[in-house]
């Protein structure tokens, strides 16, 4: 059996993302590649986050040419649409969506609320910042930009009085202990496709598919499959002013899916929320979408 070759990004976070999976894939022989100075990982002159996919496309290139046969991403990061000649094959199991507080003082356990007005909280992700400034105007926010523990790094210095930041990305840097709050979704929209792993194959390359398909987890397919559609239909990003999350109840005779959608201003001052539940999930999507274009949400990137 010829090895398995996967490729990853080269940051700290991507690597401890990359490193289950490859366990997970074992004893099958593998060669793992990691990627560095592309997209948001670049050093110098980062990508301003304000196109589509600017975090993997130095590796889609190395996938569509045959250096390598896996492409690691996370999902929210991701091209919202399928590079021709690649897909998006398997979703592992996804994690806590939750973004959380992460202060000087993680001994303390802070909550968002209990922060003193006029704090310094450092974020450069337009959709924690217009639920900030929506929830607590009165705190300061400054925009903080670069790999998890950089912003850590600027925390620990001083520059800033808290961070924002992925509760799933603390987990996954084994940082859960600095963990302050997990903040609930209703106060911070998470973003569509957060915190799911996703494993990037060609489309011809059924061996590959078969080798790495019983890492897939359905829930998360069909959760990942209806956020993207969202993204598809309102024009989204990873740092476009629009969050959502899908969720999957099985307890009942029939699943069901409840699908959460927000458009918002990139101030804060203007957000509409759409949530709907059904059995039918690309339907939902649909109805969704109908909802938020009908309440003039693609207009709202723009506005005040």
């Amino acid at each position: 059996m010829k090895p398995l070759r996967i490729g990853a990004r080269a940051s700290l976070m991507s690597l401890s993302q990359t490193a289950p999976l490859l366990a997970a894939l074992a004893p099958q022989p593998m060669l793992f590649r990691p990627f560095s100075g592309e997209g948001g990982d670049r050093e110098e002159n980062r990508a301003p986050l304000e196109e589509d996919g600017v975090f993997s496309k130095g590796i889609e290139v190395a996938l569509l040419e045959g250096e390598i046969d896996v492409a690691v991403h996370c999902l929210k990061d991701a091209p919202t649409e399928d590079t021709p000649g690649l897909k998006m094959a398997v979703y592992l199991k996804r994690d806590d969506i939750r973004d959380c507080l992460v202060t000087r003082h993680p001994e303390i356990r802070m909550r968002l609320d209990d922060l003193p007005s006029g704090e310094v909280v450092g974020t450069a992700s337009v959709r924690r910042t217009a639920a900030l400034r929506t929830h607590r105007p009165d705190l300061k926010i400054v925009p903080l930009r670069g790999p998890i523990n950089e912003r850590l790094q600027a925390l620990s210095r001083g520059d800033v009085d808290a961070v924002i930041v992925a509760s799933c990305s603390m987990e996954r840097l084994g940082l859960r202990h600095l963990i302050s709050e997990r903040i609930s979704p209703e106060i911070i929209c998470p973003p569509l496709g957060a915190a799911i792993i996703a494993l990037q194959t060609r489309e011809d390359d059924t061996e590959t598919y078969e080798r790495i398909l019983k890492l897939n987890d359905d829930r998360t397919q069909v959760e990942a499959a209806v956020e993207r559609l969202v993204l598809s239909r309102m024009g989204g990003f990873c740092n476009a002013p629009l969050a959502g999350y899908c969720t999957t109840d099985d307890s009942g005779t029939a699943i069901k899916h409840t699908l959460r959608a927000r458009a918002f201003t990139p101030s804060g001052g203007t957000a509409i929320d759409v949530r709907l539940t059904g059995e039918e999930p690309v339907q939902l999507a649909v109805v969704v979408c109908r909802r938020l274009i009908r309440h003039r949400a693609l207009e709202l990137a723009g506005a005040r």
